[in-house]
């Protein structure tokens, strides 16, 4: 018999950790997933209020109540991993974004919740740009041609033919009194000045891509895009003059400051700003590897950056000072086209 007690021992030993390993009993917490504005590429911000609002790629909405300093996820419903390429608010609590998939999402809440509104999963082609008014309608355009308008608050919406067929139609934007712009590929330039109802293209001194455009508050109209090349409209969009930036690289976002500062940001990280209502401009960022898809005014200085590196702020770069023995360039008459 106490030759038999320590395999007994054992056996017991090896059955109760066996049971231990085994039985159930509750999981560790595991720490809420942290959201790292800076480690997801940001493709639209916007301003809802004093609230910040960022979209992305994953179909990620970030909101910001303390000017960029934290971030956190904002509920979109369904959750779907489609990339969203850009975001506004034409009111301090409605906006609306759109993006892959032909998605378009929507918020009453000042972008807390969203929820889905249009979407097109049998296909890829994105959604690349959104703009109305409160009172007015809504329009979003993008890859081959599309272009759809909400006249309900963004709760449903139409497609709309312009006379450029397939092309992509990058950006849109509007002065709120019925004039709007189009700019997208082969130099594409189409104006309404009837809110949408009508189109009519615009010759382009540019054939290239135009990413992007932007009404400044003295009436003249902006467009910018591939190498560098900016075009600009005196005339409500009437006619276009090209403008030399100053360096070959392409623009994909741009915002006027409070003090009428016209800043476009870009490929490797490119910073260019103009204070002539874009006659001429001013390098104040070059190099880098991270593109910039959009800048938004902080005020006082102040810049919140997004693109392929997340969110992040900075101060506005000053124009470096003029050599003493180089006179200033003029400010007063525009660039020669390239």
């Amino acid at each position: 018999m106490k030759r038999t007690l320590p395999g007994l021992a054992m056996s017991a030993l090896v059955l109760g950790a066996a049971l231990f390993a085994f039985s159930p009993r509750p999981l560790p917490a595991f720490p809420a997933t942290a959201i790292h504005a800076d480690r997801l590429q940001i493709n639209g911000l916007a301003r809802a209020g004093a609230r910040i609002v960022a979209v992305g790629e994953r179909g990620v909405i970030l909101l910001s109540d303390d000017g960029g300093k934290h971030w956190r996820p904002a509920s979109v419903t369904p959750d779907q991993p489609s990339t969203l390429t850009q975001v506004t608010f034409v009111t301090p609590t409605l906006g609306i974004a759109v993006g892959h998939d032909g998605r378009i999402v929507r918020t009453d809440d000042a972008g807390e919740h969203w929820r889905e509104v249009h979407a097109d999963h049998e296909h890829s082609d994105p959604l690349l740009s959104v703009w109305g008014t409160a009172n007015g309608p809504l329009f979003v355009s993008g890859s081959f041609g599309q272009l759809l308008r909400s006249d309900d608050a963004g709760l449903t919406w139409q497609p709309l033919k312009t006379p450029v067929g397939d092309r992509h139609l990058n950006a849109i934007v509007g002065d709120g009194h019925g004039n709007l712009l189009i700019a997208g590929e082969s130099g594409t330039l189409l104006r309404s000045t009837d809110n949408g109802a009508t189109w009519d293209k615009r010759p382009s001194p540019y054939q290239g891509s135009l990413f992007g455009a932007l009404m400044l508050a003295n009436g003249d109209w902006v467009a910018y895009g591939m190498r560098g090349n900016v075009v600009r409209s005196s005339d409500r969009g009437e006619t276009w003059t090209h403008v030399d930036s100053h360096i070959p690289t392409s623009y994909f976002g741009a915002t006027q400051l409070g003090d009428g500062e016209l800043v476009l940001v870009g490929q490797g990280g490119a910073i260019v700003a103009s204070r002539d209502g874009g006659l001429t401009f001013d390098v104040r960022k070059l190099g880098g590897v991270q593109s910039l898809a959009a800048v938004l005014d902080m005020g006082h200085g102040a810049l919140l950056l997004g693109g392929e590196a997340g969110i992040a702020p900075l101060a506005v770069v000053s124009p470096p000072p003029a050599s003493p023995s180089t006179p200033p360039a003029p400010q007063s008459s525009p660039s020669s086209p390239s």
